[in-house]
């Protein structure tokens, strides 16, 4: 069988799930990851033979996939901000979404010299993998990040990740078990920045939602009550006012419905941003005592 045509079969029976450019895109990162091959080899070289052993490999991936397995899981790493991050089940896939907040908080802070002699927390809430917070801390390299989650297991994928910078190693995030809906842990410090995507998704939502995240994802990192939408955003607001820092700021990725009442709920001054799509997905709120 040639590159082009395993990348041509496993495009079409991806496509009985997937729209076809999805399903392509999804042959090509098999081909990529499993061949160590760049992606667009399918195309400058079609003819290109795969081994058998090659082949086996590809096809139990594409059977996995087949069974709505996410493309994430089966590879054992997601892309984020440039960087690759471990991801398994128990662990929620990165959203481009939240690659957007980085990218809000970075240029907000990236323009500041960080002095590394005097301290500068940053806190996320509800870490998941554990990519923002490493991300953010490639980034600016004078912060202290710390992460926090309801899931050992997720806290476990967080502190495996093995992150680079151009500068050099970047400083270990502190990860900690928490539950945000209690109350945050003693001993923490006060921070400059919090920042959290917690669970947004209402539980009505998930019939618009597919196989691969409803049957593979945790619904604990996903879902909110219907009739509490801003359940986890009130909890955030104590965490906000134990331990903020006067004059920190507060990042929150919401979902798209619920932005102007997640923005009112911490102050008339918070800012309410748009994703790359034009929907109401981030909330921004400078803390004020």
């Amino acid at each position: 069988m040639t590159l082009k045509q395993f990348v041509d079969k496993a495009t079409r029976d991806l496509s009985e799930l997937y729209p076809e450019a999805e399903a392509k895109s999804m042959a090509v990162r098999l081909v990529s990851h499993y061949l160590k091959l760049p992606g667009y080899s399918y195309l400058s070289d079609p003819d290109r033979m795969i081994s058998v052993d090659e082949e086996q490999s590809l096809n139990r991936a594409l059977a996995e996939l087949l069974k709505w397995r996410p493309l994430q899981y089966v590879l054992g790493f997601s892309e984020f901000g440039g960087r690759r991050f471990k991801v398994r089940e128990g662990v929620l896939i990165p959203r481009p979404e939240t690659e957007e907040l980085f990218g809000i908080i970075i240029d907000d802070f990236s323009v500041k010299e960080l002095d590394e002699e005097q301290e500068f927390n940053i806190l996320d809430v509800c870490t998941g993998s554990g990519c923002l917070a490493w991300s953010l801390a490639a980034e600016l390299p004078g912060a202290q990040l710390f992460g926090c989650d309801i899931s050992e297991e997720a806290l476990k994928i967080a502190g495996k990740q093995k992150v680079k910078s151009e500068e050099g190693p970047v400083r270990r995030p502190v990860f900690f078990w928490a539950d945000v809906l209690g109350t945050p842990p003693a001993g923490l410090p006060q921070f400059d920045v919090i920042v959290s995507n917690p669970p947004y998704v209402l539980e009505s939502e998930r019939s618009q939602m597919r196989p691969n995240v409803l049957d593979y994802e945790p619904a604990m990192a996903l879902f909110v009550p219907d009739d509490d939408p801003l359940l986890y955003y009130r909890a955030l607001k104590c965490w906000v006012e134990k331990l903020l820092k006067k004059e920190g700021v507060c990042y929150f990725e919401v979902n798209e419905a619920f932005g102007n009442e997640v923005a009112a709920l911490f102050s008339p001054d918070s800012v309410v941003l748009q994703d790359i799509n034009g929907c109401n997905r981030f909330v921004k709120y400078i803390y004020k005592l």
